[in-house]
């Protein structure tokens, strides 16, 4: 039995470094990206504020797992590069509200395709089904996790 977790977890290691191989290769092609100075936080704040937008910076962080400093440093980033606008929320003056700019909804889109081309690299000897059935699994293991990025993985839910 320790000799299974021990391969599962090799397994989803392994499959997140070529993941993250495969966007690397894919993002130093994208020089839009390079002039922003894009930094690998950046694709998964521009997909947390796609989707759950107007959204605050705790939400990003919490959905992210990331620290909330590093989220207002990505956020700088992606504000400068004029991809995110921060407002404050009228019902709470202490709470930032985060929305994509129109270059913010193309860069988000475009990330979306390079992601799901490195995906379809990563994942080339699954068919289908099989894919389906990891996601399903990934999102059981990771349920726990981060409730809070439920569902992670699967239909139309937050694909970071």
């Amino acid at each position: 039995m320790e000799d299974q977790r021990l391969d599962a977890l090799s397994g989803v290691l392994l499959l997140a470094r070529e993941m993250h191989r495969e966007m690397h290769g894919l993002m130093i092609q994208e020089t839009w990206a390079i002039d922003a100075g894009f930094r690998p936080p950046c694709l998964g704040v521009l997909a947390v504020v796609e989707r759950l937008q107007p959204v605050s910076q705790r939400e990003i962080s919490d959905t992210l797992g990331l620290d909330a400093s590093d989220v207002v440093g990505v956020l700088d980033i992606l504000e400068g590069a004029k991809m995110v606008e921060r407002r404050r929320d009228p019902a709470d003056r202490r709470r930032h509200a985060v929305v994509l700019t129109e270059l913010g909804e193309t860069a988000a889109q475009r990330v979306a395709a390079l992601r799901a081309q490195a995906g379809d690299r990563v994942l080339a000897g699954l068919d289908d089904e099989e894919r389906r059935q990891l996601v399903t699994l990934l999102d059981r293991a990771n349920a726990h996790h981060a409730p809070q990025c439920q569902p992670s993985l699967s239909g139309r839910g937050l694909r970071v």
